[in-house]
């Protein structure tokens, strides 16, 4: 429980941790608990008002005089709701997105971790609206009221993007498309349940509540396991690297963070692979990668060119190809060329390798090999496999965007 409340206080400051440290500990129950009471303290407020407005005889109803405030169905409403479309829509449009799995697959797989994620942000987006209802100059405010709306509903949007992008390790980009879709839908759901709600009623009997439970029991309880398989998976590895001279369970648990997009705790992760085996090819690549992605392509370049002196066919020789755009980030374009020359004949089908090349021929003023090049990675994305087309078509797209500057 402590170390979900410290989650919750961590969501304000450092909202990616805070998703991860959720994804690490996270329970559902608790995510509820502290929702419900969120919820309890925000509309407590008004029932206080209320009853103590019917004391004094006046109309409790006046909007003058008591602020319209949502009620507790409200809010269990809003969680059935985030529970039951925002939820699944966000996990099925960010793994389409992706490529990385069917409906069938990811929803087992990743249902439950989103939702106590998007949980734990409903609760801490509505503690501060709870806080705004206690304070009577504030609350009965309307211009205040309208404004902490708006900047609760974009504080909810945000941490459902930094949920998503944890949950599903994809981009901001993408994460921020998934959810606008969600809520589109969600939007959508809700006007459809003015109209049926009345009918919805008949699912409130305990006839009908079992029977859907018989049908459909199993797999809803498939949908729960998706978190829990990843915390016994984490604190396994997490045990393991108590062993000060085991370096290869640092290194998974490292790939665990950087599959998150947590690269502050990947790369000490990796640093501590390293310290143990400097010769852990594997963790001085992986942490190029990651130094790369936070903006050092410095520090980068050499650990890449550590991994490569050792296996330079290291994954498939993108190792070669992290160098080449790390080159490039420093400005050394002919260095870049060379390498990513070496890389383009070892993978000639790789658009992200072609691209780079491309870009580092553009550079040099070889514009008219440049131009094959690019050619080249737009159509490797475009004939590539269907489960990788997705993964890889930005480069495509990026290859096509650079063509069309030099052209």
């Amino acid at each position: 429980m402590g170390n979900q409340l410290k989650a919750l206080g961590l969501l304000y400051v450092r909202p990616v941790k805070a998703m991860s440290e959720i994804l690490d500990q996270g329970r559902l129950s608790v995510a509820l608990a502290l929702a419900v009471m969120a919820g309890l303290l925000f509309v407590a407020p008004a029932y206080f008002r209320n009853i103590e407005a019917q004391s004094l005889n006046l109309d409790a109803l006046d909007p003058v005089q008591i602020p319209p405030t949502p009620g507790l169905s409200a809010i269990f409403l809003s969680l059935a709701l985030l529970a039951a479309v925002f939820v699944p829509i966000a996990v099925i449009v960010v793994n389409q997105i992706e490529g990385t799995g069917s409906a069938g697959v990811v929803l087992p797989r990743d249902y439950m971790p989103m939702l106590v994620c998007h949980v734990m942000a409903y609760a801490a987006v509505l503690f501060p609206a709870a806080v705004l209802a206690w304070i009577p100059v504030l609350s009965e405010n309307s211009l205040v009221q309208i404004a902490f709306a708006a900047a609760s509903q974009l504080g909810f949007a945000f941490l459902s993007v930094c949920a998503i992008r944890t949950v599903a390790g994809t981009g901001w980009g993408r994460a921020i498309i998934t959810a606008v879709s969600a809520l589109a839908v969600s939007a959508g759901a809700l006007y459809g349940y003015s109209f049926v709600r009345g009918a919805l009623y008949f699912l409130a009997s305990p006839f009908v509540l079992y029977y859907l439970y018989i049908m459909f029991g199993q797999e809803l309880r498939g949908f729960g396991g998706g978190l829990s398989s990843r915390q016994r998976m984490r604190q396994l590895i997490e045990f393991a690297a108590v062993n000060p001279h085991d370096a290869d369970a640092p290194y998974q648990l490292g790939l665990i963070y950087q599959q998150r997009r947590d690269y502050t705790r990947a790369r000490e992760c990796f640093e501590k692979s390293i310290a143990i085996d400097p010769k852990e090819l594997e963790a001085q690549y992986q942490l190029g990668r990651v130094l790369r992605a936070t903006g050092d392509p410095s520090a980068a370049l050499e650990h890449l060119k550590i991994a490569a002196a050792i296996d330079n066919k290291l994954a498939q020789s993108e190792v070669l190809r992290e160098i080449g755009a790390a080159c490039l980030e420093l400005g050394r374009n002919e260095e870049a060329r060379d390498i990513l020359r070496e890389y383009t004949n070892r993978r000639s089908f790789d658009p992200e390798g072609l691209y780079w090349f491309g870009e580092a021929l553009r550079r040099l003023g070889d514009v008219a090999a440049a131009r094959v090049a690019l050619q080249q990675a737009i159509e490797a994305a475009k004939t590539a496999p269907p489960q990788r087309r997705r993964q890889i078509g930005q480069w495509g797209g990026k290859a096509s965007k650079l063509l069309r500057q030099i052209s």
